[in-house]
């Protein structure tokens, strides 16, 4: 199962963009950042900006920033934010292709081909330390130790999706709900990490349970689809819907039922982030909406 970014396609931004360049910097900036004036830089830091510069659609930071300005903060907490989601996310990516012995990804050399085990290791846990740096930033003291939390209880769930994930390897899931539960972690959790974030600054605490239920079905809906799409790719192990729901189901009926569960979790995506406060889930409701012409 990946955590590759390729639904980011589909997004049309608007105000985001003009900050991307600032909201990269800050990045560059929070993972260089070492408390000396020297300006060699370790292994571990040019490979995770080598990493940044890779690519990627950057996702995760604009359902933040654009949540964020909706809520009203300022650009500035609004690239914290952003920021910190995207720096957890890209620590997972690092270990992600550790775990996989992973070559490529955004068609370049990952860490741990480049660099080797060791670094890529540092690499994601310098960027997810980064992560925490940036949110020491936040405009608003009051909020940082609840932001923090929330970062933590997302790290906390990403990491037991992989372990499900590592599990599957030797102990193939076998039903549906387990699948879910696991791709909830691996998939959902940062991307409901930047909209709880943004929600959490401005103070809307209430609405932190939609805005996770909202990705977390977002992320199944859109993990079911690339299932789908590499069912001739991934092999009879892989921890794949069609492999789930074939133990009981001829493979045509299979993928029938994997979209409708897709489906399902798609309209659900769309209904809770349209009620999310202030239009703070515009972004997500957007995605899912292309997620579902798409299946």
């Amino acid at each position: 199962m990946s955590s590759s970014t390729r639904p980011a396609g589909l997004i049309e931004i608007s105000a985001f963009e003009p900050r991307l360049a600032e909201l990269e910097r800050f990045m560059i900036a929070e993972v260089s950042d070492d408390g000396r004036s020297s300006t060699h830089l370790s292994p571990v830091v040019q490979a995770c900006l080598n990493h940044l510069s890779s690519g990627g659609h950057r996702v995760r930071a604009r359902l933040g920033f654009e949540a964020a300005i909706q809520l009203g903060l300022s650009a500035n907490d609004s690239i914290v934010i952003g920021a910190a989601a995207e720096l957890l996310h890209n620590a997972s990516l690092i270990h992600d292709d550790l775990h996989d012995a992973a070559a490529i990804r955004r068609g370049q050399p990952t860490v741990f081909a480049a660099y080797g085990p060791d670094v890529a290791i540092l690499s994601g846990d310098l960027l997810l330390s980064s992560a925490y740096s940036a949110l020491a930033r936040f405009s608003l003291p009051s909020s940082v130790p609840e932001m923090i939390r929330l970062l933590h209880q997302r790290t906390a769930q990403v990491i037991r999706g992989q372990c499900g994930d590592l599990s599957a390897r030797t102990q193939p899931v076998t039903d549906s709900t387990r699948y879910e539960q696991i791709v909830a972690g691996k998939s959902g959790a940062l991307l409901s990490l930047p909209l709880e974030l943004a929600l959490l600054g401005a103070g809307f605490r209430d609405a932190l349970s939609l805005a996770q239920e909202a990705a977390e079905s977002f992320g199944i809906g859109y993990q079911i689809l690339d299932d789908l799409e590499d069912a001739t790719r991934d092999g009879p192990l892989a921890l794949n819907l069609l492999n789930v729901l074939a133990v009981e189901h001829t493979r045509v009926d299979a993928n029938r039922i994997a979209r409708e569960i897709g489906a399902k979790h798609l309209r659900f995506a769309i209904s809770a982030s349209n009620r999310l406060p202030r239009g703070s889930g515009e972004l997500l409701q957007q995605l899912a909406r292309a997620l579902s012409e798409r299946l």
